[in-house]
């Protein structure tokens, strides 16, 4: 299949999104800059009419409305099958972009060959820096991540999450947030693995880039607002659920020994029930 020579598809997935889906859209009426687009949204079964919505502030845009709710990673394929440009822009629903923060992306990409993905850089409403970069999981790094009840009860030196940086710099992965990959890469490469109902797939799509020599960037020019979780009605129980299953479908994915197989999903629902009891402070949308 050919592409349009740099027109990005702006993907977005959704499923009852609003209010934050009509912000999210704004910012891009903003920031297109007139440059060439398309937008894509794949909806799981929303009840809020998220797909009125982008068809109100985007006439033109291609609505893929699911019969159920097929998870993230599945919808973002789908969108891509879809999708004519050159550039895929994956775009959560909770995010608002900076004037030229696409133009940024796709700049990084054309003057990097090695390029994987491109990653923008978030912040929080009051302007503070929100990671969503990280190391490759390993057991020592995810065991001791944000999420985890042990990092609170044990010292330790192990690092997941990644720093800000001020300018261009590779790193091993990046969030789904506001994520850009070639289209004809990402087909290459399969798409991102369906086996992720939601969380992990956008790890996973980073280290097989990396395997095949493709670098991935933060690109902290490229910036935008983001409303941590707020781009589903999907409650915190079963966002945690989906998250630590997740974790465990990687590291059967990518380590597959005995470790992954019966002693990390001890681990990880020892840690499950914990959160659940004792919530372990997360990210918040700081006014």
């Amino acid at each position: 299949m050919s592409f349009v020579k740099d027109r990005v598809s702006i993907i977005i997935v959704t499923f009852n999104s609003l209010p934050v889906l009509d912000s999210c859209l704004a910012s891009l009426k903003a920031t297109l800059n007139g440059n060439s687009h398309e937008i894509i949204n794949v909806d799981n079964r929303s009840l809020d009419n998220s797909p009125t919505v982008v068809q109100k502030h985007f006439p033109e845009a291609k609505v893929i409305v699911n019969e159920r709710n097929v998870g993230f990673a599945t919808a973002c394929n789908q969108g891509a099958k879809n999708a004519t440009g050159e550039y895929l822009l994956f775009l959560n629903p909770d995010v608002m972009v900076d004037s030229n923060g696409i133009e940024r992306l796709v700049e990084t990409l054309k003057s990097r060959k090695d390029g994987g993905i491109a990653s923008g850089r978030m912040r929080f409403p009051d302007g503070s820096f929100q990671a969503t970069c990280r190391n490759f999981p390993q057991f020592g790094n995810m065991l001791f991540s944000r999420g985890s009840v042990f990092s609170k009860l044990i010292s330790h030196d192990s690092v997941y999450t990644l720093p800000d940086y001020d300018v261009t710099t590779p790193v091993p992965a990046a969030a789904g947030t506001m994520m850009m990959v070639k289209n004809d890469l990402f087909s290459t490469v399969g798409g991102f693995d369906k086996r992720f109902f939601m969380f992990m797939e956008d790890v996973d799509l980073c280290l097989r880039l990396d395997l095949r020599g493709h670098a991935n960037y933060f690109v902290p020019s490229a910036g935008a607002v983001h409303l941590w979780g707020s781009g589903s009605k999907a409650g915190k129980l079963k966002r945690n659920w989906y998250h630590h299953r997740a974790v465990w479908q990687y590291f059967r994915k990518h380590h597959p020994n005995a470790f992954s197989l019966f002693v990390l999903p001890f681990v990880l629902a020892l840690n499950f029930l914990l959160v659940t009891i004792l919530p372990v402070p997360q990210p918040a949308n700081r006014k």
